[in-house]
């Protein structure tokens, strides 16, 4: 199931996009990247999307280097500006395979896939500690 965002924000680097994004209908905020395979721009503002659009898809994190067991609360921070890097507690639904899970992240209703750069233990659950980057997969409508 997709969730349908706001572009706040978008800034472009070829093909890549990082974006602040809102969730519609509600205050809750994230800066994500996503890749337009279809727009490259060296200079300038992105002419597919720009701020005031929406947008569907699914959030997920990727490139996770290392995580830990956790005891936290499920939490998440985004302490870089204008940056989709992300530290958070999740709470892991299930292993997808070697390298993906499926988990709960905070005040996010949907579960997220997240894929990490290393091989994952195949019985992984509970809560753990990460970072990585937040990504949307848009899907287009």
């Amino acid at each position: 199931m997709s969730t349908e965002f706001l572009i706040l924000n978008i800034w472009t680097d070829g093909y890549e996009r990082v974006a602040h994004i809102r969730i519609a209908n509600s205050a809750k905020e994230f800066f994500v990247s996503f890749t337009e395979y279809d727009e490259y721009i060296e200079i300038g503002k992105s002419a597919k999307r720009t701020i005031g659009d929406k947008i569907k898809g699914n959030l997920k994190i990727e490139l996770v280097m290392d995580f830990s067991g956790s005891n936290k609360e499920l939490l998440y921070y985004q302490n870089i500006p204008n940056s989709p890097h992300i530290k958070a507690v999740v709470d892991v639904i299930n292993v997808i395979d070697d390298f993906s899970i499926s988990a709960y992240l905070k005040d996010y209703g949907t579960p997220i896939i997240i894929e990490f750069e290393r091989q994952i233990p195949k019985q992984l659950n509970g809560k753990i500690e990460l970072s990585g980057e937040l990504q949307i997969d848009i899907i287009n409508s």
